[in-house]
């Protein structure tokens, strides 16, 4: 079975060190437009030549776009460097993913409540609910989903949604943090009221790349 992050990790690991081949050679110049260049001719030449498995080709069409659209401005070389950073923490030492635990969400819901945050996982999710929480950030997972998305071992077997409103990026950061990567399905309207769904799965492995926390403007 294919998945999706170790296999976007081997694409983004392999573009890179194929530009780094191409600099040493003199194919390719050291400098901001020629490696824009190179990395939209490469995703391209990538999905022409179905190089990588078909998991990861909507995301190869999406780095496409933004080549052919915004040149330099797509930062391909940037976003590939960051998204290797992140994928070295949440994957093994093997580059292969690692389970998620209860643990993580636990520590995770704790230190939310510790930044004032209101966190609800007595709460069953059903059709429609509506939770006010009286301005405070607030996160929302079903306590049905909370019993049966992990074994009696506490490793995370089915995927989890958590139901968010509030301070997105902090969420992200403070999930990060667990080695817990967050799957957008909606940032507003969902089964909670005025909340936003976001997933996470079995292995820390969806079907597209998740929210990781926003990258640090260079100094």
């Amino acid at each position: 079975m294919v998945l999706f992050s170790q296999q976007i990790y081997t694409l983004i690991s392999t573009a890179l060190t194929e530009l780094e081949a191409s600099q040493a050679s003199g194919r390719t110049p050291k400098n901001p437009l020629n490696e824009a260049h190179y990395f939209g001719a490469w995703v391209t030449t990538a999905m022409k030549q179905k190089r990588f498995d078909t998991i990861v080709l909507p995301t190869l069409k999406a780095w496409q776009s933004k080549a052919r659209s915004l040149g330099k401005g797509a930062q391909l070389k940037e976003q590939f460097i960051y998204l290797q950073q992140c994928y070295n923490q949440v994957l093994d030492e093997n580059k292969q993913v690692q389970a998620v635990n209860l643990t993580k969400l636990q520590a995770l819901i704790a230190q939310l409540e510790n930044e004032q945050w209101m966190v609800n996982t007595d709460l069953v999710v059903g059709n429609k609910l509506n939770r006010h929480s009286g301005g405070a950030s607030s996160l929302i997972i079903c306590e049905t989903q909370m019993h049966d998305c992990f074994d009696e071992q506490g490793t995370l077997i089915k995927p989890l949604s958590l139901y968010l409103r509030g301070d997105l990026s902090e969420l992200v950061n403070c999930a990060f943090e667990q080695n817990l990567l967050l799957h957008k399905m909606t940032d507003y309207k969902s089964k909670v009221k005025y909340h936003g769904e976001f997933i996470i799965y079995p292995n820390n492995d969806g079907d597209k790349l998740p929210e990781f926390p926003i990258k640090p403007e260079a100094e």
